[in-house]
């Protein structure tokens, strides 16, 4: 079993009546890693000419070992933001629309088999590529299945939506993420949890840059005294929409003790940040928020960083009165 744990009541979902298994369905949520994994371990169930308890993948049929690369039976379509995001450019078009129709359309390799069709962040897909679709899903070839996989459910047509079956993906609890980590050996990450709303990949794939928070957060603690030279390096090395996503929850931070509603994120600084906000001029901190939400709409261009990131440490200081 290769979906993650929190994960098993959406596979008992997709499987509740695995004779009656809708033609397609709609994967949303947040948790793109989480949710391509969960795809993968489903096509691997679906092909396998022997599923194992729980519909898992036997691992060891000729179907299981071709859908680890180009089973007959499989057609993956991908936007282009999916292997990088820094592209706004969308493969799936009207074409790639009708090459879908036609690969279901063939009969599958396997006697009473599946075609399937998978289709990531299906919510970029263009107004005409989504009618094509459309006449696909309203009158599905036989024994075929279609999975989108969406961050956010609303840039869908409704018209898809509406006939499709629906599995949302939530994060884990904060028990489940902590059970996660220390499973994986990462026990020294617990206690940043907090930070990545108990997204525990997240977290991982952020390790290297877990080590610098600490050195960030005692400057940011200085208010206006902060000695932007000092950590300048370490925000540019790590990125700058990194540094705003840190800078977003801290300022999130000031607000609560401002508006005396304790600590959110983080909870073993709520003494230093008290007093910070003490000193913090409402006004001027709602905003910098605005300010930061700006920045990171565009960080992900090509303007300079160290611009951005100075401009961003400037409006910081002013917030406070001394």
């Amino acid at each position: 079993m290769n979906i993650y744990p929190w994960q098993k009541n959406s596979w008992g979902e997709v499987f509740s009546n695995k004779n009656k298994m809708p033609h397609a369905f709609i994967f949303y949520g947040a948790q793109t890693q989480e949710i391509t994994r969960f795809v993968e371990e489903l096509i691997k169930s679906i092909l396998c000419s022997n599923p194992a308890n729980e519909n898992f993948a036997c691992g060891q049929c000729q179907d299981c070992l071709w859908s680890e690369t180009n089973h007959p039976d499989l057609k993956i379509v991908e936007s282009s933001l999916d292997k990088d995001e820094k592209s706004s450019s969308d493969t799936l078009n009207v074409g790639s629309a009708r090459e879908v129709k036609s690969f279901l359309e063939l009969t599958s390799h396997q006697e009473g088999g599946r075609k399937i069709v998978v289709i990531y962040g299906a919510d970029r897909l263009t107004i005409a590529a989504s009618n094509a679709l459309l006449k696909t899903i309203e009158e599905p070839p036989k024994n075929c299945l279609i999975i989108f996989t969406v961050n956010n459910l609303a840039n869908l047509l409704p018209t898809i939506t509406s006939r499709c079956r629906l599995i949302s993906f939530s994060k884990p609890s904060i028990e489940e993420a902590k059970k996660f980590l220390k499973q994986n050996n990462h026990d020294d990450l617990i206690e940043n949890l907090h930070l990545y709303n108990n997204s525990p990949l997240q977290l991982i794939n952020d390790k290297e840059l877990i080590a610098n928070v600490s050195i960030i957060i005692e400057e940011l603690k200085k208010g206006g005294n902060i000695d932007l030279m000092k950590i300048n390096n370490i925000w540019l090395s790590n990125g700058l929409t990194w540094i705003i996503n840190l800078l977003q929850k801290w300022s999130y931070e000031l607000l609560l003790y401002k508006l005396s509603e304790g600590s959110n994120y983080f909870p073993h600084d709520g003494e230093a940040i008290h007093k910070l906000s003490l000193n913090a001029d409402l006004s001027k901190l709602l905003t910098y928020q605005k300010s930061l939400n700006t920045i990171k709409s565009y960080s992900q261009t090509s303007v300079n960083k160290e611009i951005n990131l100075n401009s961003v440490m400037i409006e910081y200081k002013k917030i406070f009165t001394n």
